[in-house]
Formats: C-alpha cells, structure tokens, sequence
C-alpha cells in the first residue's frame, strides 16, 4: 500500500487549476464579447464620420446657393429701379446702383471663397471625432485575458508517507509496551 503525504495538497493544487482555467475561459468569453462590441462601435463609428462629411458638404452647397440667391437678388434690385438715361450731362448716371451691386457681389463672393476652408475644418473635425470615438472604443476592448502562471503541483511523496506509517507504527507500539501489564 502506497501512501502519498502529499495528497491533500495534490488534490488542492489541481482544484486550484481547475478554477483557473475555469476564471481564464470566464475572461475569454467577456473579451469575446467586449471585440464584438468594439466591432459594432467602429461600424456606428463609420457611419457618424460618413455622415458628419456629408452633412459638411450638404451645408457648403447651401451657403453656395444662398450665396447665389444673393447676387440674383442684387441684380434684380439693381435691374427693377433702373432709369432710362435721357441724354443728360451727369457722367454718374446709374453708378450708385451700379456700386451697390457690386458691393453685394464682393460681399457673397467672400463667403463662396471661404467655403472651401471651412469645409476642410469641418472635415478635420469630423476625422477628428471619428478618431477618437475609435479610441475610446479601442480603450474599453482593454487587454486580452492572461493565464498566468501555471499551477505548480506538490511532488508525490511516497517515502514521507511511508515514514509517517512506520512512525505511527512505532508510537502504537511504544504505548504498547508502555501498558502496566506489559511490564
């Protein structure tokens, strides 16, 4: 008959490996999870970045076109109180007018030259947006499951066990002999 002296903590030490595989796959399915997310939230990312440089450009068309509607206007200002020139001296005949539709021209023309750099702003700030919602997505995947150190099991320790029958053995005997009648 064989004993080991070591079992019980053989026995502990391969419970205690059981539950860290157990805690470690427990880990892998909430990374699992949290990737699958982080995958939804990059694609709702995408959408956001699609949807903030279209909406950049829908508003440069509109401040293009109001721009237009602008200068129409002006020109049909300037064209509905025009006047017939009858033939007088005056070399400043219609220039007021004339000036104020120009006026306006430069006016929205400022604001049509700006467009471009204020659709690139809107651009950069959407990419910038885009890039830090990934972060922040990326951020809260945080680190893949570690399985640490292996679980080191206890040696078998027969002779020990051996030892501890024979020593048994001899203090059943010593208190044997020890017994009045025995004397």
């Amino acid at each position: 008959m064989c004993v080991d002296a070591n079992a019980g903590a053989r026995a502990a030490a391969r419970e205690k490996a059981k539950q860290k595989a157990f805690a470690f796959r427990s880990e892998g399915v909430k990374f699992f999870n949290r990737e699958t997310t982080l995958e939804r939230q990059q694609n709702l990312n995408v959408l956001g970045f699609s949807r903030d440089n279209a909406d950049a450009y829908a508003k440069a068309i509109i401040t293009q076109g109001k721009g237009r509607k602008n200068i129409e206007n002006a020109y049909r200002k300037y064209f509905a109180s025009q006047k017939v020139n009858e033939g007088g001296r005056s070399r400043k005949f219609g220039l007021a007018g004339y000036q104020s539709v120009l006026q306006a021209e430069s006016e929205v023309q400022s604001v049509l030259d700006a467009i471009p750099r204020n659709l690139a702003y809107s651009r950069q700030g959407a990419v910038r947006k885009f890039q830090a919602a990934n972060a922040s997505a990326k951020e809260a995947l945080g680190l893949p499951p570690q399985y640490g150190m292996p679980v080191m099991m206890p040696p078998t320790n027969r002779l020990g066990g051996a030892l501890q029958i024979a020593q048994a053995g001899l203090s059943m005997a010593t208190s044997f002999y020890s017994l009045p009648f025995m004397k």
